[in-house]
């Protein structure tokens, strides 16, 4: 897999859990509180400024409560 599709993956990922958020009526700060996260790493992550480690997805899926293959 090329770097290009890896980025397009993990953004799809990331697009993926801010819509689920958003459609549960959730915040950075109730997931974070959930996950076990800092309300700025959700954020940061959202915005793209720092990539999920996969013990993060884990933990943000959780949260959501839905399984992980939801966010991927």
């Amino acid at each position: 897999m090329k770097d290009k599709d890896l980025k397009r993956t993990v953004d799809d990922v990331i697009t993926q859990l801010t819509e689920i958020r958003k459609a549960k009526g959730l915040s950075h700060e109730k997931v974070a509180q959930a996950a076990g996260l800092n309300r700025s790493t959700i954020s940061l992550i959202e915005s793209r400024k720092t990539e999920p480690t996969f013990f993060n997805l884990l933990r943000i899926a959780r949260a959501l409560d839905v399984e992980l293959k939801k966010l991927l």
